[in-house]
């Protein structure tokens, strides 16, 4: 059997054929016991040492010797002290071992010449005959050693090819990158930018990113002009397969001097640049991003040990409603007591929590925290709802919708004593299992407030599907005020359509006396600023409501 198991495992045909002689003299051997097999049976011990050493195998080798040693060695008892001549059948069980051995190197060198195999057809990428990473350090150190001068380093990231890749295909992808690419370099005919080889002045650093080096020794702004030019001849949308297809690009630049010329530091900090504000399609770096990336490194440390019940807080600011001053609700504020950087709002910090994957976590506590709070005001006499702020898309599940109804139910809470806020854009970019947890919050009986209209583009024709309690205009729309004439028809526009649909519109950053009078005038629910006063600790919310109150009655 062990060599019925052998012969399935080895290939090479004279092998299979020494290890079906061997096993049929074991098998002779076990029946007849004919003493002359042991002779014939040393020929097949003899025959798979030689195959190992031709092969050279060491393990093969080793085996088959050993398999020879013991065939020997019983050969010797039987001869010294008589024992039965079937004895021998176990080196005969160590011979078919090897045959395992075998069948294993076979398979250890066979993708060794898959892997070699596809040199020899590799296809050139239409991208290589840009210059790369390495060729563009050499440009730079030879301009830098050649006459050093004010200079900047600019990286451009094209965008948009992810709809190329998936409507058409990477390969046709990649040729279109490398078209825009080469009508970029077109632009870069000027004397002002370095030359890295010949007359390449364009390098591929990988993937969408490219750059070039701009000698600003004669025109300081050279890069920015060469930056706007780029966007403005280059970056339009065009028809591939009957699809728009719109390529879009952002650029960051760094500035050499004597002082800081290092290329490898010049690269590190275009793309710290280029990352740490994508919003932004021009960027330059300046070292205040390396202090906040430092900081944030600092952060995501802390946060990995951090105990929100002793170090995280929630604050609190009033909406008032502007036609007779009363509390709408108060918004709950997260905050972070920082040991070495004081109170932190929540935007200084939110994305490092989502970095960390604390969000749910963060959000199970400050759900948590929430319904304490309107318990405790609801057993004070306080008819005030609270709201909380969603901090992403990835909160809008079914573990977190869940936690919030028994929540709700475990603090006796009544529909409307929470309010739940989601910014803008996260709102208009819900898919529909986000809209179906939206309209469950609905259905327990949390309120929804739409934050932050005005902070970021949205097409007009998506605000009249937001069917919500409430809508937060945010200070961007009302901070010049004194232009009242510019911004008032089209504020006013929005309250009207937002009021015919029954959502209250709250206007926020109100600061002073005259820019309240001025949302009253727009006709706006509720305003919210520091008009009314600073956050504060959600530790004295109790008191601060019953000075409010007897405020009230006194100015009654």
């Amino acid at each position: 059997m062990a060599m019925i198991a052998t012969l399935l495992s080895v290939k090479n045909t004279a092998s299979r054929l020494s290890y079906l002689c061997t096993g049929l003299i074991g098998l002779a051997i076990l029946s007849s016991g004919a003493a002359w097999l042991s002779a014939l049976l040393a020929l097949g011990f003899g025959f798979n040492l030689w195959h190992a050493i031709v092969h050279k195998n060491k393990l093969l080798i080793i085996l088959s010797a050993l398999a020879a040693v013991l065939f020997i060695a019983l050969l010797i008892a039987i001869a010294a002290f008589g024992i039965a001549l079937f004895w021998v059948v176990i080196a005969v069980l160590l011979l078919s071992l090897t045959g395992f051995v075998t069948n294993n190197e076979a398979l250890n060198q066979a993708p060794l010449k898959q892997q070699a195999a596809p040199e020899h057809y590799i296809e050139s990428s239409p991208l290589a005959s840009f210059a790369d990473k390495q060729k563009l350090r050499q440009g730079y150190n030879m301009w830098r050693n050649k006459a050093p001068s004010l200079g900047a380093l600019v990286i451009l990231r094209l965008e948009g090819f992810e709809q190329v890749n998936q409507h058409i295909g990477r390969d046709f992808g990649d040729l279109l990158l490398a078209q825009s690419a080469n009508r970029i370099k077109e632009l870069l005919n000027n004397d002002g930018i370095v030359s890295l080889e010949e007359d390449e002045k364009l390098a591929h650093l990988g993937g969408l990113n490219f750059a070039f080096i701009c000698n600003l020794a004669s025109h300081k702004h050279l890069h920015e002009k060469i930056i706007t030019e780029i966007f403005g001849a280059t970056l339009k949308p065009f028809n591939v397969a009957n699809c728009t297809i719109e390529v879009t690009a952002r650029a960051s630049y760094v500035h050499c001097n004597e002082q800081d010329d290092d290329f490898d530091n010049l690269i590190k900090s275009a793309y710290l640049a280029l990352d740490s504000q994508p919003k932004q399609q021009v960027v330059a770096y300046h070292q205040q991003m390396m202090i906040e990336q430092l900081e944030q490194q600092a952060r995501l440390k802390e946060l990995a040990e951090i105990d929100f019940t002793n170090e995280f807080e929630l604050y609190f600011q009033p909406v008032i409603v502007n036609d007779n001053g009363q509390i709408e609700f108060l918004e709950l504020l997260l905050r972070w007591q920082h040991p070495k950087q004081g109170i932190l709002s929540a935007s200084r910090f939110i994305d490092d929590i989502r970095i960390a994957g604390l969000a749910y976590p963060l959000a199970i506590f400050v759900i948590e925290r929430a319904a304490e709070l309107a318990m405790a005001l609801r057993m004070e006499g306080f008819a005030v709802p609270l709201s909380i702020n969603v901090f992403g898309p990835e909160m809008l599940n079914e573990e977190f919708v869940e936690f919030v109804t028994s929540a709700m139910k475990e603090h006796n809470l009544r529909p409307g004593d929470l309010i739940v806020e989601c910014p803008l854009h996260i709102f208009t970019n819900l898919d529909d299992k986000g809209r179906a947890m939206i309209a469950r919050l609905n259905n327990i009986g949390l309120k929804v407030c739409v934050d932050g209209l005005g902070d970021n583009p949205v097409s007009l024709s998506k605000l009249p599907s937001l069917a919500v309690e409430y809508i937060k205009v945010a200070p961007a729309l009302t901070a010049d005020f004194s232009n009242q004439n510019n911004i008032r028809s089209l504020v006013v526009g929005m309250v009207q359509m937002h009021n015919q649909q029954s959502t209250k519109v709250i206007f926020e950053g109100v600061e002073t006396l005259d820019q309240l009078k001025f949302v009253k005038s727009l006709k706006g629910y509720a305003a919210q600023g520091y008009y009314f006063g600073h956050p504060l600790s959600s530790v004295g919310l109790m008191s601060w409501l019953k000075q409010w109150q007897l405020a009230q009655q006194q100015s009654n």
